[in-house]
This record gives structure tokens, sequence and C-alpha cells, in this order.
């Protein structure tokens, strides 16, 4: 197993301030070394993302039984199943996952990544915004003072062009299955005006009764017949006409954030670009294939197609099931036939098709792909065959943007209870995406009451870039 050897500011501060007790001029050189390849990381790798899709695996996904296997624990521990090797020397993983094995020279597995929220609904926030939850109540649900998701923070600080949305998630809005909306989806204090584009279609239906999928489009994508882009540019004009006397009477927060998301609309309609990436029937059918004919792999197939077109980044929560029946990863019981049966086969055909084909592409280098979930699943197996919250340590995976692949960075102990190496914070992976998407960690944002917020308290992982 490689494990990066690359040095944090957080260590550099800790070792730097040891110069104090006698360090000889030796150790000093070291760290002014070490200090100078922060600096040269830094400057190569900021901003090397142009764009970024997360693979968010809502439930928690068993890191034991996917990216951190433990052939040598008890039965009790190891589970069922059994590590394969890679093409990477060193690196195994789940033998449930053997067409990402052949594709482990492109991602990098964090297996130290730990917290202590064992709640689905706070710890995502912490996962999807690089932030600790404001936690104001013991209610815990979405509300407008949570921080806002990676992708508002992009959509703020880095806009793009009109006709696209700053940031898409699909194929729903989150909820749990108690009806909470989930946080971190949003965008937080920064307001409205920077909440995802959300894509509430779901190809679900089997390739016997629909082969192309050519429906999956949002309503607000498809057009009536007759209704061309000409015709929108005018019926968008006439909106302008109507509204102005309305923007005159109220320049309110609510009001401008209520006109942003409904400039944004038409554009998206008037756009031809991003009407053609939502039409997957021009996608070769075999690629269709290689993605998995089932909604993950064809949610994931049209991130591609929506990063490629320029959207900046796009959220793929898992749902390959019908809304309030589908668990997530939430394996209390059953862990080991809900994994072999319709977890990881979906996401070992649709996240290693996205590796190869963006790479084929030449999209890899500057698309980061991130793979997590809230949290793992705990070491020991109960009664019921399942596996419990496990926020102690888990494991996380990153490709592209600037990902060194073929490493393992970290460690868990040896029955993956805890963090043995190199521990990770959602912080920390909050902060890696920042950095590599061109957004300084210690930049501020104000809320709408103009208080100040770091981007994100976390450092970036310059060991593995």
């Amino acid at each position: 197993m490689r494990l990066c050897d690359g040095v944090t500011r957080r260590e550099l501060m800790r070792v730097g301030g040891l110069s104090t007790l006698g360090l000889t001029m030796e150790h000093m050189l070291d760290v002014r070394s070490a200090q100078a390849e922060l600096a040269v990381r830094h400057s190569e790798t900021f901003g090397r993302a142009k764009r970024c899709i997360f693979l968010y695996m809502w439930g928690g996904p068993p890191h034991l039984d996917t990216f951190d296997p433990k052939p040598e624990a008890p039965a009790d521990i190891r589970g069922e199943f059994s590590p394969i090797a890679t093409n990477v020397p060193g690196v195994d993983v789940s033998d449930h996952l053997p067409w990402l094995a052949e594709h482990a020279d492109k991602y990098a597995i964090v297996r130290s990544v730990n917290h202590a929220d064992s709640d689905h609904i706070s710890a995502s926030h912490d996962l999807l915004t690089g932030n600790a939850y404001p936690r104001v109540s013991n209610f815990i649900t979405a509300r407008r003072s949570d921080h806002p998701h990676i992708g508002a923070v992009l959509a703020k600080l880095k806009p793009q062009a009109r006709d696209l949305p700053p940031y898409v998630q699909l194929p729903c809005l989150l909820k749990s299955n108690s009806g909470k909306v989930i946080t971190g989806q949003y965008g937080g204090f920064l307001g409205k005006r920077y909440d995802p584009f959300i894509i509430d279609a779901v190809p679900n239906k089997e390739p016997t009764e629909d082969p192309e999928f050519t429906q999956f489009a949002p309503r607000s994508m498809q057009l009536e017949e007759g209704l061309t882009s000409v015709r929108l540019d005018g019926v968008r004009d006439l909106v302008k006409t109507l509204d102005s006397r309305a923007r005159e009477l109220d320049q309110s927060l609510a009001a401008r954030e209520l006109d942003s998301l409904r400039q944004q609309a038409f554009s998206l309609l008037c756009s031809e670009r991003v009407r053609n990436a939502f039409d997957l029937s021009a996608e070769d059918a075999q690629l269709r294939d290689r993605y998995g004919r089932h909604t993950f792999g064809q949610e994931v197939l049209f991130a591609r197609r929506l990063v490629e077109v320029g959207v900046p980044l796009v959220t793929v929560y898992w749902r390959n099931g019908p809304p309030r029946t589908d668990i997530g990863w939430d394996n209390h019981i059953n862990n080991f036939p809900n994994l072999k049966n319709w977890q990881l086969p979906p996401v070992d055909r649709a996240f290693s098709a996205l590796l190869e084909d963006l790479s084929e592409r030449g999209l890899l280098d500057e698309t980061l792909v991130v793979w997590m979930g809230e949290f793992g699943r705990s070491p020991r197996i109960d009664s019921r065959g399942g596996r419990n919250h496990w926020p102690q340590v888990f494991s996380v995976v990153m490709a592209g943007g600037g990902i060194r692949g073929g490493q393992v960075y970290g460690a868990s102990d040896e029955i993956g209870a805890y963090p043995q190496d190199h521990p990770v914070s959602p912080h920390d992976i909050g902060a890696t995406i920042f950095h590599l998407l061109g957004i300084d960690a210690n930049q501020m944002l104000r809320d709408g009451s103009g208080r100040p917020h770091y981007v994100c308290h976390g450092e970036p992982l310059f060991g593995l870039v």
C-alpha cells in the first residue's frame, strides 16, 4: 500500500513551532524545504479542476465492504466479502467492485476520514458544505442559516455563463424517509438565488419498457410543440417588461432572488446546448449500457453530459429505487444481500464508466469526481446482519481535477474502527475540493445579516494532489 507523503499546513505549523525548542539547523532546513514544496503544490494545483461531479451515497456506505477491506479481521468484522487486487499493486478493494478495481490508477482512496456526528441529516451538511452543522435546536432539518453547498459557494465566487445553472442536483430534492429535508443541499445563508437547479426526473423504466430513456428531463426543460427558442426569447422580453414596475416597487432581497431564479429558468429554456445535454438518446447505446441501464447509471451519464457543456458542478444523490422506499445505504439489516444485489453493482458499473469515459474524452484531468457518504458503518456485524452508523472512520474516493490517482491516503486501524494514520476531517475534504476548484478556503463569505464566515475551516490535503 502506497501512503502519501505530503505535508499539510497544519503539520508545518506544528513542526515550525518546535524550532523554539532547540531544533538543529538541519531540522530547520527540512522545514523550509517542506514549506517550499507546499508552496509549489499550492500554486500548481490551485484551480486545477474546471468542473466537479459529486456522487453522494446517502445513508452511509460501509467502508469495510467497499474500499477498506480487512481480510485479517475476525469473521464478524471482515464480513462475507473478500478483497481483490486492483491495477495498482498493493491496493485492494471489495470483490464486488471488479470494474473499479481495473481503474484504481485513476482515483485516490482516503481511508481515514472521521467526525463525531452519527445523524444522517446533520452529518450530510458537513460533507456537502465542508463546514460544521450549526446545531440551533434538537430538530435537525435544512435551514437558511446553514452553510451553503460547495456548489453554491462556487456559483457565488466564480459565476459562469448565464445560460447555465450554477450547479445541478439530481434526481430529486433529498429527504429522509421521515420527510426531513437533508441539510447542505441549498445556498444556505447565501440565499435562494444560489440554490441548485434540481432535476426532478428519474429514468426508472426498464429497458424493455423504454429502451432509450428519452424522457430523462425535468418538466421545465420539455418544450411544447412549436415553442421555439425565438418565441421563448419573446416571452422573456415580455416578462421583463411586465415585471419592471414590480421591481421598481419592491427591491427587497426576496424579490431579487425570485427574479434571479426566473431569469435562470428562461435562460435554460432558451439555451440549445443545455437542452441538447438533456437528450440521452444522443449517446451511443453501448456507452449507455456501460454506465448501466438503471436510474443511477443514467444519472451519472447525465452528469457527465452536463459538465461537458459547462455546468460547473453536479451532485448525483443515490437513488436507485422508488422515492420513500429506497433506504439508500442505511444497511442496519441485511447488509450483504443489499450490497451485492442492488447497491454495489450499479455503483461499480456507473462510477468506473464515468472515470473511463472522462479519461477517454480528455476531461478527467480537469474534472474532479468525489464519491462519498455522510459516514461509514460499524466494524462489527450485528445479529440482524447489518452494520450501524459509524462516523469514527470511513472512506472517501477522489479522482481527476488534480488528484493523483493510484494512491491510498491515511489508514484505519486493524478492524476499521478508528483512524490509524493521517486522520482527515470532512472539512479537510471540503478544503481540498475548494482548493482544486480555485477557491481559497480562507476567503470570507457574508450571510444575510452581514456576518462573516470562512469558506471552510479545513486544510487542503496536498498529499493527494
